[in-house]
């Protein structure tokens, strides 16, 4: 991966379930990122509502 060419974290998502046998390290290493660019692309995209009610 070019260093200039920054990817966007949908495409750094793309690319980690397209490569589910890969250990994040070695992902992130091949596509030129850190590992925390890598955990960093995948936060916020599950979404849950928590409720401030108690049961």
């Amino acid at each position: 991966m070019d260093t200039l060419t920054k990817m966007i974290p949908a495409e750094i998502r793309d690319t980690y379930v397209a490569n589910t046998k890969a250990r994040e390290r070695d992902l992130a290493a091949k596509i030129g990122i850190s590992e925390a660019e890598l955990i960093a692309a995948h936060c916020g995209v599950e979404l849950s509502r928590f409720s401030s009610r108690i049961f």
